[in-house]
């Protein structure tokens, strides 16, 4: 019994050594126990464990974990929490509370992915250019990646512990890379379809504005697949860019449709009597748009009809006018439209004196500016 007694006293007295001894030493860091510890906490949490849950109101939000004084910081001590493995992403935040905490973990995780697409946006910056030197399809990256950076499904950003310190609450929260690019990949695949599909559009139309605005379109949106699949390069997800031969095929031919596409100006010079009006308005027009005096090869075919002037004398004088009538069409034929336009020209002593002003108003006339509202549709940018 007295031996009994006696190792009863020597094994409480060894527990209350090592109970006081503890703090006094400092422990030494081992990550790879660290990492194990981790891995267990999350395959926790994935199995639907109760041990992270600090109350039944409060799913999904680690157990808080009461921090004894320590010199280390709150961020320090996060720091030694890492996730189970390089396949996730980390992210971390230090708030009042625990939820704002866990949602600022969150937002550390999207701007870890965010960093990831600025650099890789400045590599294709560099990379992708055409012969002269100019940025192909990088103008609309700058909004595009800002817009598909948000962490879409912010509820796979899993939490793995939460610190307390000083009445301040510290959560560090792990994501799988593969989860984070789930929302990216449906996104990739929705806009590819939307490529494809004007891609389409600008093979199969011969208006020149339709397929104009067709190919713009599918240039923003591959430029949306383009900044996406940055995303999934850094996340170390492979992708299948399906869209990339279609869209380069489609991109030499618009080079070829905009190198040929002009205002080609018919010129009928059968009627002498209104050959000087009808060189007028081709000065007019030519002087606005880009427009060429030649066979119509794949552009908008302007056609001018002028009718005769007619001239009569009034208690005020002379006066002459005419009409002009121009018509736009494909260089089949196919009408796009028409505009009209009645000019006058008056002269105080004579005939000639008018028709030198209905010549010069011709020239210089406001009627042009009603002209332009409906050619400037036809100007692609």
């Amino acid at each position: 019994m007295k031996t009994l007694k006696l190792l009863s006293c020597v094994c409480f007295i060894s527990l209350l050594g090592c109970a006081g001894s503890e703090p006094a030493a400092k422990r030494s860091v081992n990550a790879d126990e660290i990492r194990a510890n981790s891995s267990q906490a999350f395959n926790g949490l994935e199995a639907g464990q109760d041990q992270t849950v600090t109350n039944p109101g409060d799913a999904g939000v680690p157990q808080v974990q009461v921090v004894a004084e320590s010199q280390a910081s709150l961020s320090e001590m996060l720091q030694s929490h890492v996730c189970p493995s390089e396949d996730y992403l980390r992210g971390q935040g230090i708030a009042n509370n625990t939820n704002l905490a866990l949602t600022l973990a969150q937002k550390d995780i999207s701007a870890k992915i965010q960093s990831v697409v600025v650099a890789k946006t400045e590599e294709s910056r560099q990379s992708n250019v055409d012969a002269t030197g100019n940025e192909t399809i990088q103008s609309s990256f700058a909004t595009n990646t800002q817009v598909i950076t948000r962490l879409q499904n912010a509820q796979d950003a899993k939490p793995i512990v939460t610190l307390t310190q000083g009445g301040k609450f510290g959560v560090v929260a792990c994501m799988l890379k593969s989860d984070a690019a789930k929302p990216f990949l449906n996104e990739l695949a929705i806009t590819q379809d939307s490529v494809a599909l004007a891609i389409k559009i600008f093979e199969e139309q011969t208006h020149p504005v339709i397929r104009n605005n067709a190919f713009k379109a599918a240039q923003d949106m591959y430029a949306r697949t383009l900044s996406i699949g940055m995303i999934l390069d850094g996340l170390g997800v492979v992708y299948d860019n399906r869209v990339k031969a279609s869209f380069e095929s489609s991109q030499q031919k618009y080079k070829d449709f905009r190198s040929q596409y002009a205002f080609y100006y018919q010129m009928d010079e059968s009627d002498a009597s209104v050959l000087q009006q009808r060189r007028a308005v081709f000065e007019r027009i030519s002087a606005k748009y880009p427009v060429r005096a030649a066979v119509c090869s794949n552009g908008l075919l302007l056609k001018l009809d002028v009718s005769p002037e007619e001239c009569s004398e009034g208690s005020l004088g002379v006066s002459c006018t005419t009409e002009l009538n121009l018509s736009g069409s494909n260089c089949e034929g196919e009408p796009y439209f028409s505009v009209h336009a009645r000019v006058k020209g008056s002269g105080r002593y004579d005939m000639n004196e008018a028709r030198t002003r209905l010549y010069a108003n011709i020239l210089n006339g406001d009627w042009f500016n009603e002209w332009t509202v409906e050619l400037d549709k036809w100007r692609l940018e």
